[in-house]
């Protein structure tokens, strides 16, 4: 299984790391509703966030929670790619996700949680852990040629108009980067300053569901894995690059449709305990921009792989270490395929688990 990494070692690290993340995936996806109030009342949670009803965590978040569990998944489909296909040049899959998990142990770190502390430590852990595993196949998979084509350059590469799409989208993953990461006091509605417009200030306040602002720096996290396959695809150039880019497409596509049908769902959260105790109506005040922001996104790193298969962006690409038949395969057929599969998926967690 798993035959094109020929190190043990690193095989048993990526399928770990994939593991964790991908228990994180299901649970935030389908169980954010129960894990926030850690699985109190008739409610279920694969991993209770451990909260007491009288900490200030408890009930709230689950939409941030469950927009972070898709981009968890679209992030570990590339230790799946790796397993499948082998290490060679996949540093511009690793390299990223590597800074992204490292920019999340950051934020959950206690020193940087600012004045709202999660309940405990766990998420941290687990980050770290994955963190760790992930960096080791890293190292040990340099044997395998991991690094094969590493090269950061400044100019770019993609001559198409795919590079017009990937800019604009990279500029907007940049800008939620940095909102999410410094001004995410302001945009939760708890007070202070804000680059994008966020939730009415002092709303946080008053509505015991709304998001910490740590939950808005955790979805940061995620995003400078992708904003930086999207530059390295820009100044690297598309050909050869499946790798990134396909794990790019899957990422924002998962993103994508979990802010649409979450924001089109928009799930009431009851809160079984505590002075807070009762049914809640969530804050929809950011599901228009919200919608029209990811679904804007999402249709431009669709037309960017399509322009890109045009400067050969799928020049080497294989299944199961294999080339294809027909190149045309993963973007007509496995593609769709899966976002159809995924899609379903976020209507059962959206109408039968989240209620």
């Amino acid at each position: 299984m798993f035959d094109a990494i020929k190190s043990m070692p690193a095989k048993v690290c990526l399928s770990l790391s994939f593991l964790i993340g991908i228990a994180y995936s299901i649970n935030f996806i389908f169980f954010s509703s129960c894990s926030v109030v850690n699985g109190d009342g008739d409610c279920f949670s694969l991993i209770p966030n451990g909260a007491d009803p009288s900490h200030e965590s408890y009930g709230r978040g689950a939409g941030t929670l469950y927009v972070a569990g898709a981009l968890m998944l679209g992030a570990i489909t590339g230790n799946l790619l790796i397993l499948n296909e082998g290490a060679r040049g996949k540093w511009t899959i690793m390299i990223p996700t590597i800074a992204g998990f490292t920019s999340l142990a950051i934020v959950l770190a206690p020193p940087f949680q600012g004045g709202y502390e999660a309940v405990n430590n766990t998420p941290l852990f687990a980050t770290i852990a994955a963190l760790g595993l992930y960096v080791a196949a890293y190292v040990m998979l340099k044997d395998e040629g991991v690094d094969e084509g590493l090269a950061f350059n400044m100019g770019i590469k993609v001559n198409n108009e795919a590079k017009y799409a990937i800019i604009i989208s990279s500029v907007i993953g940049t800008l939620y980067s940095i909102n999410h990461f410094f001004f995410a006091d302001g945009y939760a509605g708890a007070g202070g300053s804000t680059l994008i417009p966020g939730f009415e200030e002092g709303s946080y306040w008053d509505d015991p569901i709304a998001a910490t602002p740590i939950g808005y720096r955790v979805l940061a996290s995620f995003f400078v894995i992708y904003v930086s396959m999207g530059l390295i695809l820009l100044t690297n150039g598309a050909k050869g690059n499946w790798p990134a880019a396909h794990v790019l497409l899957f990422g924002i596509t998962f993103f994508a449709l979990s802010v649409i049908i979450g924001n089109i769902a928009v799930n009431d959260q009851i809160i079984p305990e505590g002075d807070n105790a009762g049914t809640w109506e969530a804050d929809t005040s950011t599901s228009g921009s919200n919608i029209a922001v990811s679904g804007f996104v999402m249709f431009l790193n669709i037309f960017a792989y399509y322009k890109m298969r045009e400067e050969g962006v799928e020049e080497g690409m294989t299944f199961a270490g294999e080339a294809p038949e027909n190149n045309d395969d993963f973007f007509y057929k496995m593609y769709p395929a899966v976002t159809g599969v995924f899609l379903v998926l976020l209507l059962i967690a959206n109408y039968v688990t989240q209620v």
